[in-house]
């Protein structure tokens, strides 16, 4: 999801020791050692194997360093130039600590003038002694380490020698129980003259991650810095539309399923969607026509309210969208875009008034028909089974008609051959299989022979690739490599301009290995691009696609339609 825009956050060593005026400089080999931490813009974890470049062309020096298990790097390298033979402090000297806030440890670095003995102690707000440590120093710049000790908040650290003290504030962003300091560590690191020009080299450090948005950035850097980078995944940085989505027909079923909190049932809800990345998700009207039986328009409505309902309670994490610059206005506000549809044509009684109430309520495409034939057109199961034959029907081509009209993108999937034959001899405007596989890869009545999927593409539309495994594999299990061999078939067929996705989470009762909920968006983009696509391949399959016939079709301002 991409929704904020600041990926880079850098934390630069600081300091003011005062050292005596006295310096020796002369040309020589001077080293310099800089670090850092990586972590995932997203979830905040601890990003390992980055590749850490670091170039100089001043200095003509190319290096890579790699992050460890921890995020975390270091380099030391060595220039010409200016180096400080020695410089000791000439006052008592405190800096603050470094990183400041904390989480676990921190640097305390200080000056002591004169030798003599030296205590530092930490103390919680209301002044109780955490830690001490006593030790006799020499004169010359030290460094302790503090590692969380008690719960999280503020602390202070004090500072004694030869009479004087130096207090400063902490603010440890965590808890722990054995921590405390380290050993008192004699330190070549501090600050340089105020009037004296520091040596220092121009670095330009990249950050490169498979499956990650790399980064660049340059700094000038003496010695010590320390640079905090979060990096996003590519699957992040791109915008992911899923067409097909049923968590509205498990909610027909359980009214009291809210989509806040996260839960451990069912495949969608907020916090899984934010982590699987979803910016638009096409929420499914579907009216079982076993269930309703002859009241399905009702049963929509009783499914709206539902829809309605959560929108409601969660505005400041998803907003209705008709039209795809609405969806992309709500992704810069944080939010997720929810699109309505409906699946099966019987919803509409056979009115075209319905029609036109569901377009005004938000539907922004209709699936033709569900499993169940409708007066006005054959479904593909009927016609396989050879229950029903033949396409639309008079009704069925107004129906087509005011679809375009209206803006509504037509959706086949579950539609007959003849039925999509008709479809495509009436309508002006492009079509979608919202959640279809391709029928040469998996021999199912639901999926799409080649003559179809390249129909589809003639028009410029798109198949949404489904997740369910016994149209991706055949049987009850199926995999991610399973799922783009459906891709891979679609792009070999027509290219890779006319492939999207069509999750059918919360439809289906069995899922894909990988592919268990919303949240796994991810995975599939990572295989994806392991599997060779490239990053705007990917950006086309998870929502560039979809993009074009969105706009073409619902593009227009959102209009109120009157009913007749």
């Amino acid at each position: 999801m991409n929704f904020i825009n600041s990926r880079r956050i850098f934390g630069l060593g600081s300091g003011a020791a005062i050292l005596c005026p006295l310096m020796v400089l002369n040309l020589n080999l001077a080293a310099f050692t800089v670090s850092g931490h990586v972590r995932d813009f997203v979830t905040g974890e601890n990003l390992s194997q980055v590749d850490v470049i670091l170039i100089s062309n001043e200095h003509t020096f190319r290096d890579t360093v790699t992050t460890n298990y921890q995020g975390d790097w270091e380099y030391t390298g060595q220039y010409m130039g200016l180096r400080e033979q020695q410089a000791l402090p000439c006052e008592f000297t405190v800096r603050q600590n470094f990183p400041n806030p904390f989480n676990p440890t921190t640097s305390i670095e200080f000056g002591i003038a004169t030798p003599g003995p030296v205590e530092i102690a930490v103390f919680n707000l209301l002044g109780q002694q955490i830690d001490v440590k006593k030790q006799r120093l020499d004169r010359g710049n030290y460094q302790v380490m503090w590692k969380s000790s008690g719960p999280a908040g503020v602390y202070f650290y004090t500072i004694r020698t030869k009479g004087k003290s130096i207090t400063r504030k902490m603010i440890q962003l965590d808890g722990g129980q054995s921590g405390g300091f380290s050993e008192i560590a004699y330190t070549s690191r501090h600050s340089v003259l105020p009037l004296a020009k520091p040596t220092s080299v121009s670095l330009t450090l990249i950050f490169n991650k498979f499956a990650y948005v790399g980064d660049t950035l340059k700094a000038d850097v003496n010695d010590g810095e320390h640079f905090e980078i979060a990096l996003e995944t590519i699957h992040n940085s791109l915008t992911l539309i899923d067409l097909h989505n049923d968590i509205l027909e498990q909610m027909l079923n359980d009214p009291t399923y809210h989509w806040m909190p996260e839960h451990s049932y069912h495949h969608t809800d907020i916090p899984r969607l934010i982590r699987g990345g979803v910016d638009v998700q096409f929420f499914v009207i579907w009216i079982n026509p076993n269930t309703y039986t002859d009241d399905y328009y009702q049963g929509a409505q009783a499914a709206l309210n539902l829809f309605h309902r959560e929108l409601d309670l969660y505005p400041n994490y998803i907003q209705q969208a008709r039209t795809f610059n609405e969806a992309i206005d709500i992704n810069n506000g944080d939010k997720i875009a929810a699109v309505m549809c409906v699946e099966g044509g019987h919803t509409i009684e056979n009115s075209v008034d319905n029609l036109i109430s569901l377009y005004n309520e938000g539907m922004r495409y209709l699936t033709i028909t569900w499993n169940n034939s409708t007066d006005w057109a054959v479904s593909a199961k009927d016609e396989y089974y050879g229950w029903r034959s033949g396409g639309l029907s008079d009704f069925g081509r107004e129906v087509i008609h005011t679809l375009d009209s209206l803006g509504v993108i037509i959706d086949v999937s579950h539609t007959g051959i003849e039925t999509i034959n008709d479809i495509l001899e009436t309508t002006v405007n492009p079509i979608i299989a919202s959640h279809s596989g391709a029928r040469a890869v998996t021999d199912h009545y639901r999926n799409l022979y080649d003559s179809q999927i390249e129909a589809i593409a003639d028009v410029g539309g798109v198949v949404g690739v489904v997740f369910y495994p016994y149209y991706v594999s055949g049987s009850r299990s199926a995999s991610i490599g399973q799922v783009i061999a459906h891709i891979d078939h679609i792009v070999n067929l027509v290219g890779v301009d006319y492939v999207a996705i069509g999750s059918d989470f919360d439809g289906i009762e069995v899922t894909v290995t990988g592919l268990e909920d919303v949240s796994k968006f991810p995975d599939l983009t990572y295989a994806l691009l392991e599997h060779g696509y490239t990053k705007e391949d990917v950006a086309k399959i998870l929502g560039q696609n979809f993009r074009r016939v969105f706009e073409q079709v619902c593009g227009k301002q959102p209009a109120r339609m009157v009913c007749r």
